[in-house]
């Protein structure tokens, strides 16, 4: 099946931390010495094939395929997202080229529809689907008993982090975690979201639970390795924290004992969670549809024509999301 492509994104703002940082992450296709980008997209069928989709539906890609050797048991069974790195291929990550063309083609089993009136925000869907799963994960580590979490702790304020805390204001007391000095828009967000923002310079993960409160879930979303077990002394008993960063290696000390035994005894969880799947993409789709107009009109702070494709990679203190436009939809 070829899509026309029309409207595609990508994230902005990566946060600065005290880590070592190469900038290496995901590869070219074998035999080729670059790699088409995007994995956040939005297109329009232009020839469905032999498929139920006709000429001119809105439709977002899943991000991950088979790799060369052909299909396996993760594909077989509709799992591509719990696959590990060498059983799959990442379009516009990792060995697969991604989605920023004016066309692309894609196995119909691998397109989720998008409701029209979602149109022009289709790419946030992929992101969205990714704190989808996360959640979803989260909660099944806590299916042994009634959960139901009143705090969560974002940590990040980057595209990704800010999505979620919109995905998360409704029914729960959310905080973010960042590192800006004020005025920044993305602190804007977060307190016109109702939530608090928390500037990790004065309160450290680990400290919050005493200048604020614990936290039932935590969403990491910042790539700094020592989150991971500072989440830990941040959960309020039977709490969860999902973590979503990559971090690079990265050796430093902890006290591996006390925090094995927090764990243990007050019944805490750390899950990890990597891409999502159409389920989590269909999620995805009624979040969004559920979040205020205004929330779009802040986040997305430039839209750029992919003839100015450049511009999409210029960082400002006041980007948080870029788009780039190959088509009006």
């Amino acid at each position: 099946m070829r899509e026309r492509n029309r409207h595609r994104g990508r994230c902005e703002r990566a946060q600065p931390q005290d880590r070592p940082e190469t900038g290496a992450s995901g590869g070219s296709p074998a035999d080729e010495d670059f790699l088409t980008l995007g994995h956040e997209a939005v297109g329009v069928v232009e020839d469905p094939g032999d498929t139920d989709f006709e000429r001119g539906d809105v439709v977002t890609p899943t991000v991950r395929r088979p790799p060369p050797t052909g299909p396996n048991e993760y594909f077989e069974r509709g799992g591509a997202d719990m696959a590990p790195p060498e059983a799959t291929v990442e379009r516009g990550i990792d060995r697969a080229h991604g989605f920023m063309s004016e066309y692309f083609t894609s196995p119909a089993e691998f397109l989720v529809p998008v409701p029209e009136e979602l149109a022009e925000l289709g790419f946030l869907i992929e992101p969205a689907s990714i704190t989808e799963k996360a959640l979803e994960l989260a909660e099944a580590s806590r299916s042994s008993f009634a959960w139901d979490p009143e705090t969560a702790l974002v940590l990040g304020n980057g595209s990704l982090g800010i999505l979620t805390v919109a995905m998360l204001v409704d029914g729960m007391e959310v905080y973010c975690l960042g590192r800006r000095d004020r005025p920044d828009p993305t602190i804007d967000i977060v307190e016109k979201l109702g939530a608090t923002y928390v500037d990790s310079r004065e309160t450290p993960v680990d400290e919050i639970p005493d200048v604020h409160e614990p936290a039932d879930l935590i969403y990491e979303a910042t790539g700094y390795a020592k989150h991971a077990f500072q989440s830990i002394d941040a959960l309020a008993p039977n709490g969860v924290a999902a973590l979503l960063g990559v971090p690079e290696a990265w050796n430093f000390e902890i006290d591996g004992g006390r925090l094995h035994g927090e764990l243990v005894l007050k019944n805490k969880a750390l899950v990890g969670s990597v891409n999502s799947g159409p389920r989590h993409f269909r999620a995805g789709i009624e979040r969004l549809q559920s979040l205020p107009s205004w929330f779009f009109e802040d986040y997305l702070t430039r839209v750029v024509h992919y003839e100015s494709f450049e511009e999409a990679f210029e960082r400002s203190e006041t980007t948080i999301k870029t788009a780039v436009a190959f088509d009006s939809l």
